[in-house]
């Protein structure tokens, strides 16, 4: 079945830990564990945003879902290390985008 933007059931939740560990290490927050980032990531994608299912009824797009979860994982991580916000363009996270498409979409 998959969702509308590719053939997957369910997002590569290992490849997203990946690339979730890439961005914490960016922003200079490295001490996340895989079971938080993943407990992190599955909030996003199944519980109050329900990413997810908006992806597979196809509300919002491939890129978006990956934008919304790495905005969410941004402020998540920055949060969780007492850190303020940078001056824009600190770090660039765009980069990340193409493998967070792959990771969830296939």
């Amino acid at each position: 079945m998959g969702t509308r933007y590719g053939a997957r059931e369910h997002p590569d939740i290992q490849g997203f830990i990946v690339c979730a560990r890439k961005v914490a290490e960016a922003i200079g927050t490295p001490d996340v564990s895989d079971a938080e980032l993943s407990r992190f990531i599955e909030s996003i994608l199944y519980g109050e945003k329900e990413a997810w299912v908006c992806a597979g009824m196809g509300l919002i797009t491939r890129e978006e879902t990956a934008n919304l979860l790495l905005a969410h994982l941004e402020t998540w991580l920055m949060d969780r290390a007492n850190k303020g916000f940078p001056t824009q363009g600190a770090w660039d996270l765009e980069v990340f985008m193409p493998v967070l498409e792959e990771a969830l979409f296939g």
